[in-house]
């Protein structure tokens, strides 16, 4: 993005800027500078050889290597999705944007509400989250990148199910946020989180990653069950292009985020299933590498610019 700043009608500097994902920017002649090291451990085979050594959890592998405010950050976080989850379950309307999209995150909450079965119940509540953080992303409100804006409602989805529909308490939530958050970490310091680099495999494949790996640790498995789910969550978002129609983060991503809530909330549990079964083959840091490849072969009319996909076969048409 080029910004021109002017004052009384005159330039007086030109700003180049890029944004590469998860709410960072970088400014031009930052581009060459090493990635900032978040954690000691650079991959998730080093974190894991780590916590099993020192007998730790991956929450407790977070908090030895951040400061001591990170419990009240997660809070924050944890609060600002969980209103963003809420400001979208009551907002009806339509979107801004050709596309003139009708928001449904409140029927589908009411729908869910009248349903009796009880897997089908779930599986709409968890939805409704996911369409209800979109939505409010694609209108643009308020929003938590979860690791973009893209791919915002699904970590936000399976944090807030958990709340609601297991009875889960925050102080045991920021855990489950510090996990998923780890995983994103390692995707973007190993590969990229961004959509104009990797499609959207780079985004919603990382958010579906993130969301599995705070629902296995929801569902109280162990550190390498908590991977297996992660891997599971990106690998079978391998390959997916990003392709909005217009330009809008509308179609396909809205439905898509929901599609990968529940991914991330089947991923968990075949984790839990398989895990126990026999050990999985496929590390979380061989699929962060394999992203990272295919991301780099993929088509530039795949990744984020509208020219491929979707957006090419779709035609506006104006009422």
């Amino acid at each position: 993005m080029i910004v021109h700043v002017y004052q009384k009608g005159q330039k007086l500097a030109e700003i180049e800027a890029y944004s590469i994902g998860g709410g960072e920017i970088l400014f031009k002649g930052d581009l060459a500078k090493e990635k900032k090291e978040i954690y000691h451990e650079k991959n998730m085979e080093e974190i894991l050889r780590y916590c099993s050594r020192e007998g730790i959890s991956l929450y407790d592998y977070v908090k030895c290597h951040e400061d001591e405010n990170i419990d009240d950050y997660l809070f924050d976080v944890l609060d600002h999705m969980f209103t963003c989850v809420e400001n979208g379950l009551h907002t009806k309307g339509i979107i801004q944007g050709r596309l003139k999209i009708k928001r449904v995150a409140n029927l589908m909450y009411q729908q869910a509400l009248n349903t009796h079965h009880q897997m089908e119940r779930d599986r709409l509540f968890l939805s409704s989250y996911a369409y209800a953080v979109s939505e409010e992303n694609a209108d643009g409100h308020m929003i938590v990148t979860a690791p973009t804006c893209g791919a915002s409602g699904i970590v936000p989805a399976v944090l807030y199910f958990a709340y609601k529909q297991l009875g889960m308490k925050k102080r045991d939530l920021i855990k489950a946020l510090a996990i998923g958050g780890l995983f994103g970490n390692v995707v973007k310091y190993n590969a990229t989180i961004s959509g104009a680099d990797g499609g959207c495999q780079a985004e919603v494949g990382t958010a579906c990653a993130m969301g599995a790996a705070a629902m296995a640790w929801i569902n109280e498995l162990n550190n390498d069950l908590i991977a297996y789910a992660a891997e599971m969550g990106l690998e079978h978002n391998l390959g997916l292009t990003c392709d909005p129609i217009g330009g809008y983060v509308q179609i396909p991503c809205i439905e898509r985020n929901a599609y990968g809530a529940l991914r991330a909330q089947d991923a968990a549990m075949l984790a839990k299933e398989l895990g126990y079964m026999r050990k999985n083959k496929i590390s979380f840091d061989t699929i962060v590498t394999v992203m990272k490849e295919t991301g780099h072969d993929l088509s530039s009319a795949y990744k984020e610019t509208s020219l491929g996909g979707l957006a090419k076969e779709y035609r506006f048409h104006e009422d």
